[in-house]
């Protein structure tokens, strides 16, 4: 997710040039085949193609309102999920304890560190489970749209070692066999719960409360596999596609219309004309530039969980939950938060 206010010309450049160079290409086709070789068929009525430009742009609003509707969710998501575990590790601070406070029932030091432990073991499986997979292509330079950047020094959850590191050597191996590990790793944390209760720490009222706080977890890893496994509505995006790239191709076709009729107009000489004409192509290349980069907003936005530059950074919030709940144990060894690459945090 981009922190800083502008995006880089740069990246903008890095993911539209390609565009840029083609459409420049096939407007200046247009005005040599209509010019030079007089082929009228190079032209066609500038009233169709404009009601295709305003039916694409309304088309286009829809999608990137959709798309957006799941990248908001998922954010709300993951909000919830850090708000939620800090308040797992107050519980696990406040509602643990033996009530009768005998000697014998003094509680183990170690039980905290472990339920918080295993709760970012959690959270950090469900960050891997949700990038694992990726339609995006591997990037070792920052990309906006259909890449994530794989460099050194930046953490987007795709190895298992993510979450293993906060797991016991026995978890790590039933874990391992398991196809959701974080399911299994809640599971876990809720037996401890019940082992906790039947020693004394825990009485009924404070077993519900902090069984409920891990049904909420559960509830959120549902919402996000939910948004995960189901893919934006395939008509909408490939139709989404298809007809930004007809209107693009329509483009200049209508724009040899609008601008000959404005070289008639001004009464132009025939090699002024042919001059005229070929201001065009810079429009051509402006107005499908920017269609170009509605649609892929909205395509890039669809998906938030695949590690690119525009999604949620679920592995900057996971170091946030880390830190926040490692200094209540009071642990020396607390990670730094991640910091921008290129002004995005992943």
């Amino acid at each position: 997710m981009y922190v800083q206010r502008q995006i880089s010309f740069r990246h903008l450049f890095n993911d539209s040039w390609r565009l840029v160079l083609l459409t420049a290409i096939w407007a200046m086709i247009v005005v040599y085949c209509h010019e030079i070789l007089g082929l009228v068929i190079f032209s066609v009525p500038v009233v169709p193609v404009s009601t295709v430009g305003i039916a694409v742009s309304f088309y286009l609003g829809f999608k990137s309102t959709s798309a957006y509707g799941r990248w908001w969710e998922a954010r709300k998501i993951w909000g919830a999920i850090v708000n939620d575990s800090r308040i797992w590790g107050n519980e696990v601070f406040a509602l643990i304890f033996a009530h009768d406070e005998k000697v014998d029932k003094q509680l183990d030091p170690k039980v905290r560190a472990e339920l918080i432990h295993r709760h970012l073991a959690w959270i950090n499986a469900m960050a891997h489970q949700l990038r694992q997979r990726s339609r995006l292509k591997d990037s070792q330079v920052t990309r906006i749209f259909d890449h994530r950047l794989v460099v050194e020094g930046v953490e987007y959850h795709h190895l298992p070692e993510s979450y293993q590191r906060f797991l016991s050597e026995s978890e790590r191996e039933e874990m391992a066999a398991k196809e959701n590990p974080a399911t299994h790793i809640l599971r876990r944390q809720g037996d401890r719960l019940r082992e906790l209760a039947q020693a004394g720490f825990l009485d009924d009222n404070r077993l519900v409360q902090m069984v409920s706080t891990l049904n909420a977890f559960y509830t959120y890893q549902g919402q996000c596999e939910r948004i995960k496994n189901t893919p934006f509505p395939r008509q909408v995006a490939n139709f989404g596609q298809i007809f930004t790239w007809l209107f693009i191709f329509l483009l200049p076709l209508a724009f040899v219309e609008i601008f000959g009729t404005a070289a008639e107009n001004h009464d132009l000489e025939s090699l002024l004309q042919s001059q005229y004409m070929i201001t065009l192509v810079p429009f051509t290349v402006l107005v499908s530039w920017v269609f170009f980069i509605m649609e892929k907003v909205s395509d890039n936005t669809e998906d938030p969980f695949e590690g690119g530059v525009t999604d949620v950074p679920i592995s900057s919030l996971c170091r946030v939950i880390e830190v926040d709940l490692k200094q209540m144990l009071d642990d020396p060894d607390i990670p730094q938060r991640q910091a921008a690459v290129d002004g995005v945090i992943y």
